[in-house]
């Protein structure tokens, strides 16, 4: 299976990756929001390497309170993957692993209705970037953000490869297991582009492709068990 991921923030790219690449405007504009889906497969910015495209894909929740306060006209809000990507920094193959994993999770408790947001308590085997995206898609947090959802975000141990979505008023519950963990994939990547910043071309070709695979691809590819307890 191809893999990989995203790279973002001016301030990561300069310390980490050098001063020289020459496609951060370009990376900043694609988290943006402006999307480069109609540039042709394999371009590549300034010969320094692919600039990894972002599917332009959303999830739709229910957010009545945000109605209730004046934030909103409408209670349907949308949240993007490049706005998820936006709340870590960079880290798009976890990130992009995890928002596939909470499209699915609402497909087998929900169907085609929309998921109340900060009606879910999670579970989550996948830590740093990967909770971080299932916490700002769903609205559960650890030890903090708002009073009523602090404690719905829970680490479990990474061996079990497990996501768990559960709906506090029904208790009804997405299990999904992962075939593999995006962190063991990526980590040695960052740790060798941040020591040598001319193999950032190949960390941008694999990201790229991983973040294809993980939004476009199977899903057995990605979850050996997607059911509801």
């Amino acid at each position: 299976m191809r893999i990989l991921m995203h790279i973002t923030k001016r301030n990561f790219l300069k310390g980490a990756l050098g001063a020289g690449l020459g496609a951060l405007t370009m990376i900043e504009s694609a988290l943006a929001g402006e999307r480069t889906a109609d540039a042709p497969k394999g371009e590549s910015s300034g010969g320094k390497g692919e600039i990894v495209r972002i599917p332009d894909v959303s999830i739709r929740m229910r957010s009545p309170d945000s109605v209730l306060v004046g934030i909103s006209p409408t209670e349907v809000i949308e949240i993007t993957l490049a706005e998820v990507l936006k709340f870590h920094g960079y880290c798009a193959g976890g990130v992009t692993f995890s928002f596939r994993a909470a499209q699915e999770a609402f497909k087998v408790l929900y169907g085609d209705r929309l998921a109340m947001r900060q009606n879910l308590k999670v579970q989550t085997s996948f830590h740093c970037c990967q909770a971080g995206a299932l916490a700002y898609i769903t609205g559960a947090r650890t030890d903090f953000g708002a009073i009523p959802n602090r404690g719905d975000l829970t680490l479990i141990p990474e061996e079990r490869r497990i996501i768990l979505l559960q709906d506090k008023k029904t208790g009804e519950r997405a299990v999904l297991k992962a075939r593999f963990n995006p962190h063991h994939i990526f980590s040695p990547l960052f740790e060798r582009v941040r020591k040598d910043p001319g193999f950032s071309p190949e960390v941008w070709k694999a990201l790229n492709d991983a973040v294809e695979e993980y939004i476009h691809g199977p899903v057995e590819n990605l979850f050996s068990e997607v059911r509801k307890s």
